[in-house]
């Protein structure tokens, strides 16, 4: 996981607690490269993954906080999606955790969130 360094400590990690549409935009109204981006999207899923996926989709995802919070708390993002043609908005809602620096422990690939098993019965949600 790649992190920013801010001040010279390392910056926070941002885990998704959910995600929604602003009022007035219905689901039918997204690109569908949106839709299958939202439809892998997991609780607990890094933002850093979450910018990762969409690269690997071919979309630009940018965040911007709408509500602040400090670390443990939920903060509310605006979520901008850029596919190069089209522009899309979403509301995320994403957990602070401190900063990992504790011991200055690096994070290994295995500590990152995975994707829970999907049942193949189950339909895509939005």
């Amino acid at each position: 996981m790649i992190h920013r360094w801010k001040n010279g400590a390392m910056a926070d990690i941002y885990l998704l607690a959910g995600l929604t549409l602003p009022k007035g935009v219905t689901h039918e109204s997204l690109p569908g490269i949106v839709t299958l981006f939202v439809s892998e999207c997991w609780p607990g899923m890094s933002r850093t993954q979450m910018m990762a996926r969409a690269k690997r989709r071919g979309l630009r995802l940018s965040f911007r906080a709408i509500v602040r919070c400090m670390p443990g708390e939920s903060g509310l993002f605006e979520l901008r999606f850029n596919d190069g043609s089209v522009e899309c908005l979403m509301l995320a809602r994403l957990q602070r955790v401190g900063n990992s620096n504790s011991g200055n422990r690096r994070i290994r690939r295995t500590d990152v969130s995975r994707p829970p098993p999907r049942d193949p019965r189950q339909t895509r949600l939005l």
